[in-house]
């Protein structure tokens, strides 16, 4: 009778400590599908880090070199210079600061000094290519819109500059 009892008692604890382990299982794998987007994503299927350039439309100068470096550890460096006028010209604007993938994974917001936090500037994510986005996270349209767009710059090309 005894034997019984032990083997009964042996037999519940068993399938309670597997029934937690199994809880635990399920609560670290919603984790992990919670963190990183489900799917292809410009974060997890393209070579997004490296530098990007193009020129950019200005209201007041003749346009906007910018050049945007992205990095593996979510941190950027963003240096502009305005064109047209020579004082302004030969200064460089750098902003360093982390960056953030929205939960699409398709979309990155630089964060940079504090003052952007609520204003972030934001970048969709492309093949080779950065298009820059309005206030509302759209991506520009119109005549000018293939003028907000940051190409890739070839790593061979960076490596040599260095």
């Amino acid at each position: 009778m005894k034997l019984q009892i032990i083997a009964i008692s042996l037999l519940a604890l068993t399938l309670s400590a597997c029934s937690e382990q199994e809880t635990t299982t399920q609560d670290s794998v919603q984790q992990t599908q919670e963190t990183l987007p489900v799917g292809d994503t410009s974060r997890t299927s393209l070579d997004w880090n490296g530098t990007y350039s193009g020129v950019t439309p200005c209201a007041s100068c003749s346009g906007i070199d910018t050049t945007l470096t992205l990095k593996l550890d979510n941190t950027y460096v963003l240096e502009t210079r305005y064109l047209g006028d020579e004082n302004e010209a030969k200064k460089v604007f750098t902003e360093a600061g982390s960056f953030e993938w929205n939960s699409e994974g398709n979309k990155i917001s630089l964060l940079g000094d504090a003052s952007r936090k609520d204003d972030p500037k934001q970048y969709q994510v492309g093949e080779n290519q950065l298009f820059m986005l309005d206030m509302q996270g759209s991506r520009i349209t119109g005549s000018l819109a293939e003028l907000y767009r940051l190409a890739k710059q070839d790593s061979h090309l960076e490596q040599q500059q260095d």
